[in-house]
């Protein structure tokens, strides 16, 4: 067990963080070289390029999703219809 530097109390000495005050508990560990940062960093960093697949990418609205709105549309209409009609028939 071990005491938290700001308030005095005890704590497992697993946690990070203590859980009454939220002050960052000393570590014994020692820190990881791939989590170190480094002191010289490159001037520039050269931009991603985009892969090139071989073919053009959908648009986010293409044909097939107009025709559908279409085709929904016209259904709904012939469901409102066919509705109204039945009940035409029993007034």
């Amino acid at each position: 067990m071990e005491r938290c530097d700001s308030c005095g109390r005890e704590l497992a000495s697993t946690w990070k963080f203590c859980i009454y005050c939220g002050r960052r508990m000393r570590s014994t560990m020692p820190v990881p070289a791939l989590m170190t940062v480094p002191a010289t960093t490159p001037a520039s960093i050269p931009a991603a390029i985009r892969p090139d697949f071989g073919f053009e990418p959908v648009k986010k609205y293409d044909t097939p999703f107009w025709v559908g709105i279409g085709m929904g549309t016209l259904g709904l209409v012939l469901i409102v219809y066919a509705a109204i009609q039945i009940y035409a028939s029993y007034a």
